[in-house]
Order: C-alpha cells, then sequence, then structure tokens
C-alpha cells in the first residue's frame, strides 16, 4: 500500500496538515469547480440557447439526470468504504477517474448535426455519464475526515478549498463568456457552438493538472480499520440517520442549498441577457459571484471564532436575502444597483454554501462516536446525494418557470411575463428556500466542546481496543 496511508491505530489525535497537502486538497476541489462550474452555471443556458432543446426537455433531462446520481452516490459511497485502492481509500480515484472526467466534459459542449431526437439523446447520454464521473470525483468529500480529526485544522482547509474553488469559480465566471465570445463572436446562438467547445477544452485541460496534483500531495492519516471496513453496509445509511441528528440536519440544509444556488447561477445569464438586457455585463456580473471569496474566505476562521458557526451562516444568509430582493425589485438596467444587488447576494452565498462542507468531518466523528464506524464515504456520499437532490430539483424549477412565463430563447426582447420569471426563478423563491435553511441551521448541535470530547473519548475506545487485541 502507498506509505501516505497510516494506520489509524498509530495516528496522533490530531494530526496536523502541511501546506502541500492543503493546497493539493484545495486543488482538488478548484479542479471539480473549473469543470463542473461550467456545467451547472452554463449548460441550461447552452442547451437552450445554442444546442437547441426546448427548455422543458432540457428542465426534464437535469431532474431525470440529478436523480440517476442521487441514486449512484450512496452506492458508489458505500462501495468506497468497504475497499482500499493502490494509492488509498479515496484519493486513488483522482488518478484513475481525472482523463475520462475531462473527455467527458468536453464532447457534452459538442452538438451533433443531426435531428432533434438524436440530438436529445446524445445531450442525455454524455450529461449522464459527465454526471456519474462527477459523483465517482466528489467522493473528495471523504478527503478532510481522512485528513485531519482537529476542527481548527478542517476550518483551515476548508479555507483552502474554498479559495482555491472560488480561484477557478472566477476564471469560470469571467473567462467561459469572454472566451466563447472570442472564439466565435458571440456565446449566445448556433453560431457559438465552436466556442463553447474550445473553451470547455481548455478548463478540462486545468481541471485535469489540478486533479493530478491533488492526486499528487494529499495524504490520508485517518480511515477505519480493514475489519470494520467489511462490516460496511448500505443499511448503515439507515443507521446513521437514526443516531447522527446532525447528519440528517446538514442533509436537509444542503438540499435547500443546492437548490437556491442552481436557481441563482442558471438564472443569471437570462437575468443579464434580458432583464438587464445588457449582455456585454456577463461577463463582469459573474466575476462579482466568485471574487468576494478572496476577501472574506481568508477571514472565514476569524469570524467562526468570534460569531460562532450559526451566527456566521445567520449573518451570511441575511445578507444573501437583501442582494436578491434588490435586484428582483430594482429597474434591471440601472447597472450600478444591479451590480451592487449582485455583490451582496455573492457574498451571502460564498459563505452559505461554502462554509457548509466544514461540517461534514466533525459530522463524520459524531457518526463514529455513535457507532463505532468511521464511514467518511457513506456520509460524503449521501451529501453528494443531497448535492444532486438539490442541483435536480434547483435545475428543473428555473426550465418550468421559464416556459410556463412564455420565454422564447428565438426573441432578443421577452415578454414582461417571461422577465417577471427569470425574476422569480433567480430572487424570490431562493430567498424563502434561504429562510427556510435558516432555521434547520439554528437546530445544529455540535459545537467545539463536544468535538474535543468526542476526539477523546473516540481514542479512549480506541487505545482499549488495542490493548485488548495485544493481550
Amino acid at each position: 500500500m502507498d506509505n501516505s496511508v497510516e494506520k489509524s491505530a498509530v495516528a496522533p489525535q490530531k494530526h496536523k496538515l502541511v501546506f502541500s497537502e492543503k493546497l493539493g486538497y484545495g486543488f482538488v476541489n478548484m479542479a471539480v469547480n473549473l469543470i463542473f462550474n461550467v456545467v451547472s452555471t452554463y449548460l441550461l443556458f447552452f442547451y437552450t440557447n445554442v444546442y437547441g432543446l426546448r427548455p422543458a426537455d432540457s428542465a426534464l433531462m437535469f431532474l431525470i439526470v440529478k436523480l440517476v446520481d442521487a441514486v449512484g452516490n450512496p452506492l458508489w459511497g458505500t462501495w468506497v468504504d468497504k475497499r482500499t485502492t493502490k494509492f488509498g481509500k479515496y484519493r486513488g480515484y483522482l488518478l484513475y477517474l481525472s482523463i475520462p472526467y475531462a473527455f467527458l466534459s468536453v464532447i457534452a459542449f459538442i452538438t451533433p448535426a443531426t435531428g432533434y431526437t438524436l440530438k436529445l439523446i446524445y445531450a442525455y447520454t454524455t450529461y449522464v455519464l459527465l454526471s456519474l464521473l462527477n459523483v465517482g470525483l466528489c467522493i473528495n468529500g471523504a478527503l478532510p475526515a481522512a485528513m485531519t480529526r482537529d476542527n481548527d485544522e478542517i476550518a483551515v482547509l476548508n479555507s483552502y478549498s474554498l479559495f482555491c474553488s472560488n480561484t477557478g469559480g472566477v476564471l469560470v465566471s469571467f473567462c467561459v463568456p469572454l472566451l466563447v465570445t472570442s472564439i466565435s463572436g458571440s456565446y449566445t446562438g448556433p453560431n457559438s457552438q465552436m466556442g463553447w467547445t474550445l473553451t470547455m477544452g481548455i478548463f478540462a485541460l486545468l481541471g485535469l493538472f489540478g486533479l493530478l496534483f491533488g492526486f499528487k500531495t494529499v495524504k490520508e492519516h485517518y480511515h477505519m480499520a480493514a475489519e470494520e471496513a467489511d462490516q460496511v453496509q448500505l443499511k448503515d445509511i439507515l443507521v446513521q440517520a437514526k443516531v447522527n441528528k446532525p447528519f440528517v440536519l446538514i442533509f436537509i440544509y444542503m438540499v435547500l442549498a443546492f437548490i437556491f444556488m442552481t436557481m441563482v447561477n442558471s438564472g443569471g445569464s437570462y437575468y443579464v441577457t434580458y432583464n438587464m438586457a445588457n449582455p456585454d455585463m456577463l461577463k463582469w456580473f459573474n466575476v462579482l459571484g466568485t471574487a468576494p471569496s478572496f476577501i472574506i474566505v481568508p477571514f472565514m476562521p476569524w469570524m467562526k471564532k468570534k460569531m460562532g458557526r450559526k451566527g456566521m451562516m445567520h449573518l451570511f444568509s441575511i445578507i444573501l436575502i437583501i442582494g436578491l430582493l434588490i435586484m428582483y425589485f430594482i429597474n434591471a438596467h440601472n447597472i450600478v444597483l444591479a451590480m451592487i444587488g449582485k455583490l451582496l447576494a455573492s457574498m451571502g452565498m460564498i459563505v452559505t454554501t461554502g462554509y457548509m462542507w466544514s461540517f461534514v468531518p466533525e459530522i463524520t466523528n459524531y457518526g463514529e462516536w455513535k457507532t463505532g464506524k468511521r464511514e467518511n464515504g457513506i456520509i460524503s456520499s449521501i451529501y453528494q446525494f443531497a448535492v444532486a437532490l438539490g442541483m435536480a430539483i434547483g435545475g428543473v424549477i428555473p426550465g418550468y418557470i421559464l416556459q410556463g412565463t412564455g420565454f422564447n430563447a428565438k426573441l432578443a426582447t421577452q415578454s414582461a411575463s417571461a422577465l417577471s420569471g427569470i425574476g422569480m426563478l433567480m430572487c424570490v423563491v431562493p430567498a424563502v428556500l434561504i429562510v427556510i435553511s435558516m432555521v434547520v441551521m439554528q437546530m445544529y448541535p455540535i459545537t467545539d466542546e463536544l468535538m474535543n470530547r468526542m476526539n477523546k473519548e473516540i481514542d479512549e475506545r480506541k487505545a482499549k481496543e488495542a490493548a485488548a487485541k495485544a493481550n
């Protein structure tokens, strides 16, 4: 076995991570973000405005693909937790899946010269395969719990992850419209096809490099013993759901978060193109979606200490709601006010949907504390299930709202009903969901004190088990 994988019985209680491990984990998240952020942000727009699918067909496809992901996630997590690759329990998949992932992402943005039905089949096939590979790679969400059990280290690791993934987000936000327009002369319409394919090719290569760099530098220090892995079963998910309250609460929170995040992201291109009637602003509008992270993310560990995690999440949820409501109620032709609303919404979105991942390692600890099994893969996969479910719902709603309010991609100017529908899908519905997510977050029970107590009792239990085996 690779020497980067240590036995849990000899691991220190609080392993301190070196810089290359933190950067490597950040690069993995940036790589996935570089590729799948293009998909989640632009694929609906690509299908309706470039590829030529009807909005309702696109919406149904998003729903079906994400339901496939939702089923695949727990099966994949259980499979991973029962096995260990040559390079560790999780990091080996960064190597195995990186090239197919990059390749599928490019051919998903190719428009075949066929009839409508075959184009629809092609879109389903490529998007399903790409999403399943994304499911496989999202097992990287289990890595932090395998890297450290120190809450402060987890907070720092999460900051690296957010900083790097948001760097990828800025590149996606600014460069995708810029590159597509530079190559094809426009980012919308059938003539922009080649621009979309080549642009995705560039991001696929960058993502491939990030995944391979992460594979080289990330190391696993904590994982379940081989005899515990043999006992992992799919039904353990039900056990976790029964005894692990934080696990259930963050699952609900993530579903809500990915619904409102997907709706806001997918609505952006339509809002700028039609409500603001200023397509040239799209790259700057999208940059505001991620650029604030470079200021906010480094201060997250400090804000967590000053406000507590709930206080920080609630504050930025309110900022997010204010930003969305500004964009809804103003005259969207007022670029300054629209950009202020976007900036506030982005600040809130970065924290509310970014920091939630730092809860996962301590939830894994909570599950080990309750059941004796450290099931990183299963717990992480269920959260990827939440992501898939949230993105499925968040992906299907905009398509049906657009269809129901009379949106027509062939028209340069949309009806008042269609413009109102774009505002509803991007601002009002997400704002309601954010309020519900705040209620869920308020019920989350794990504190730093409980985390320290859990670590202490888990180590004591392992020491007793090791002593019993020695005798």
